[in-house]
């Protein structure tokens, strides 16, 4: 990928932490969107395990680069050491198959589930925060405007996450059982408020012209990215990848989508190509900087995200590293799709990321058989990790699956929502790997052992 002068050569630091999330879940309330190999440590990230020498040298790049010597470097996931009682995690099964991470979404009022934050603990290392990371959090309901014109952000609500992981990665032991953070979502028309894209910050006035909205954008990724790498930040090296824009290209002829304050006063997708100059300006270079998209396998809107790719890419004041497939699927998922789809955006970026995984139920299905929903259920998914693991085979570097939630009692495809990848609300849906009681569902030996699928209860 392409890296603009700006960026910064960063050695990773691994210092994310331990979690007590709880109760309501992914999807639960509100507008919220599913939002829905070459690995994720590059060069950049040097193996845990060096000789002294290496060790002096990395001390020495880091001092170089304003750095504290004892920031940890992160391992190729193929690489971790693991214990016995790690064997049956989908952590370890991810790492050993296609050497990735397994990832989770996860809501603030998780933070007092033990039992939902147990699996959590229990088998990924890679959590994004639902809708913590999403502008309307950072900006709040009304703007509150600094001496430089532009809106203050809040960091306090995922903050409080944040300190959950932290503590839980001092004791976790094992690097692939530390937690990462996937960050969700810098630019997105949905879940920002309308009011950061008016003259005077009011509703009721006219959009600004774009100088004043790249400003407020500069300005917006500065702040982000500043609060959780800047030299002071105790967060520094928590974050592996940010989302820098979501679901821009529309679902019919793979142009841009129209219905967006952010198409509104650009009328191009320009603003899309500057997100990307302002998180390379501002990012260090351990964190992979996504593009991410529902209906991700359709051909036509395929087209169209690689067409916007290479427009990032022809900038070389930006960086874009991956794709995030969203992975919002149903029951007639096609691996045939999945894998054409994987392969175009692996000709235009490093890595894929399939970033919020669920799977909704079949057509009538009423929520009475589940024994033989699940086992459906269970052969879909299957078919999905085999796709990604032969694609590992052809170089196609998939690095993180990540579920778009815990367990299916809080999956936000149990309601109706109007966001992409979203259910109607008209069945009772099943998606996930663990059951509304937290129990394991055939699904989950589909991607951990599938020699139990019979087995499996």
């Amino acid at each position: 990928m392409r890296r603009g002068g700006q960026i910064k050569k960063f050695v990773v630091i691994l210092t994310c932490a331990s979690m007590v999330f709880a109760a309501a879940g992914c999807g639960a309330g509100g507008n919220t969107q599913g939002d829905s190999t070459k690995n994720t440590q590059t060069e950049e990230a040097a193996a845990t395990e060096t000789t002294e020498a290496e060790s002096t040298a990395a001390d020495q790049e880091a001092a170089e680069q304003g750095m504290e010597p004892e920031q940890a470097a992160l391992q190729d996931p193929q690489a971790w050491e693991w214990d016995a009682e790690d064997e049956e995690t989908l952590r370890y099964a991810f790492a050993k198959e296609f050497g990735g991470r397994a990832g989770v979404c996860v809501p603030m009022a998780a933070l007092s589930d033990a039992a939902r934050m147990e699996i959590v603990k229990g088998q990924f290392n890679s959590v994004t925060m639902e809708n913590e990371m999403k502008p309307d959090t950072f900006l709040g309901n009304k703007p509150n405007i600094g001496e430089d014109g532009f809106p203050v952000l809040s960091f306090t609500v995922p903050d409080m996450m944040l300190k959950e992981i932290k503590a839980y990665n001092d004791t976790a032991g094992n690097d692939g059982r530390k937690i990462m953070v996937r960050g969700h979502v810098l630019v997105w028309h949905s879940q920002t408020p309308e009011w950061f894209f008016h003259e005077e910050y009011n509703v009721d006035k006219p959009y600004v012209d774009q100088e004043t909205m790249l400003a407020r954008m500069e300005s917006y990724i500065k702040q982000v990215m500043e609060h959780y790498e800047g030299a002071d930040s105790e967060y520094q090296g928590m974050i592996y990848a940010w989302d820098v824009v979501n679901e821009a290209v529309n679902d019919t002829d793979g142009g841009m989508r129209t219905d967006s304050s952010w198409f509104r006063v650009f009328n191009s997708s320009d603003f899309v190509e500057q997100a990307f100059v302002y998180a390379n300006r501002y990012a260090p270079a351990h964190i992979k900087l996504f593009y991410n998209d529902y209906n991700d396998t359709n051909p036509k809107k395929a087209d169209g995200i690689c067409r916007l790719i290479e427009q990032i890419k022809a900038n070389p004041e930006a960086r874009i590293d991956g794709m995030g497939m969203q992975g919002h699927y149903d029951m007639d998922f096609s691996d045939v799709l999945f894998k054409q789809a994987a392969k175009k955006y692996a000709a235009v970026v490093d890595e894929i990321q399939i970033t919020e995984l669920d799977l909704k139920a079949s057509r009538g299905f009423d929520g009475e058989n589940t024994e033989e929903e699940y086992q459906k259920q269970a052969e879909v998914y299957k078919s999905l990790y085999d796709a990604v693991k032969s694609l590992k085979q052809e170089d196609v570097p998939i690095t993180a699956i990540v579920f778009w939630g815990t367990d299916d009692r809080h999956s936000w495809l149990q309601s109706a929502n109007a966001a992409g990848g979203s259910a109607d609300g008209t069945r009772v849906q099943c998606p996930l790997l663990f059951d509304k009681d937290y129990e394991k569902k055939p699904a989950f030996w589909a991607f951990v052992d599938d020699s139990k699928l019979e087995a499996a209860e």
